[in-house]
């Protein structure tokens, strides 16, 4: 099964020279696709797209919830969010 989200990570993009960003990129193609039920595209899984323990935009008081509730996909790549956060992306 394919959705529209689907074909907008087809192509590898160019590194943004931020590897936080990159890693988000990664795992949001990745979570998108287990989510939706597409594979994930190959350059999403590359190993050298991660970081480690970033919060962005968690505010200290929330990264308990973030190290609980940051779905698979971003949690693997070292990305910890809160379930709202995704509801504003």
């Amino acid at each position: 099964m394919r959705s529209d989200s689907a074909g907008a990570f087809v192509d590898e993009r160019e590194p943004t020279g931020a590897g936080e960003l990159d890693a988000a990129f990664a795992a949001l193609a990745d979570h998108l696709a287990e989510r939706d039920g597409w594979t994930a595209p190959v350059w999403a899984l590359d190993p050298a797209r991660r970081t480690t323990a970033w919060y962005p935009s968690v505010p200290a008081i929330f990264r308990a919830d973030a190290d609980r509730e940051s779905p698979r996909a971003f949690r693997q790549r070292g990305i910890f969010l809160t379930a709202r956060s995704l509801l504003r992306a």
